[in-house]
């Protein structure tokens, strides 16, 4: 993510913080010393808002330091499915969430029908089977990408690596996830065969272009 905006529309010179205002996000975890860019202008912004007129800018302030960032929602998600605690996964979730898994023909809407695979998921499953985080990017605090394999009992489970992609909003005072799409690795991988299978799509879709209107 770019940072193109500038700390001169937000700060007026000179602006001295309120000695008892902290940048530190004290729910991070300790092993964590910086912040990006982007949450040191938004909490810098704050701050400025803060000393001017604290009555209308307090609730920001407070807002900004205690949510939990975005990468630690989506970390905190897969290891709750990991311990099969399905309850701490609820609040993690948006009620009018929307999760596609493209193993599936059509995504799952909602917090129960989402509650309702992942359930269906951990009675299929023994948490000798963990989902294993690769990486995580944690630069967004509304967008998290994750690479992740499974492992089963700190073995590489087969045919199992996957991407997948979370949007998250603050709803209530809380960070949650209100879409995620999942991306698993194919057990049976055609390789070339797939390009010629594009090619032959996008040869039909040129002759007859009607045709996309059913995809």
């Amino acid at each position: 993510m770019s940072f193109t905006l500038s700390l001169a529309p937000c700060l007026p010179s000179p602006v001295p913080l309120p000695p008892s205002f902290s940048l530190r996000n004290t729910l991070l975890k300790p092993t964590i010393l910086t912040r990006t860019r982007h949450q040191l202008f938004t909490s810098s912004c704050l701050a400025a808002k803060a000393a001017t007129s604290p009555s209308e800018t307090a609730k920001d302030v407070v807002l900004e330091t205690t949510l939990t960032p975005a990468y630690e929602v989506v970390s905190s998600f897969y290891a709750a499915i990991n311990v099969h605690d399905l309850s701490s996964v609820t609040d993690l979730i948006a009620q009018d969430c929307v999760y596609e898994d493209l193993v599936f023909s059509s995504p799952f809407v909602g917090r129960t029908a989402i509650l309702e695979f992942f359930g269906k998921f951990i009675e299929a499953t023994s948490t000798d089977l963990q989902f294993v985080i690769d990486d995580i990017s944690k630069e967004d605090s509304s967008a998290v990408g994750v690479s992740w394999h499974l492992e089963w009992k700190g073995k590489n489970f087969p045919f199992s690596k996957g991407c997948s992609f979370y949007r998250l909003q603050v709803i209530d005072g809380k960070r949650q996830i209100v879409y995620g799409r999942d991306c698993v690795e194919p057990a049976i991988k055609p390789g070339d065969t797939v390009l010629a299978a594009i090619k032959g799509v996008t040869w039909l879709l040129q002759k007859f272009p009607q045709l996309a209107d059913q995809f």
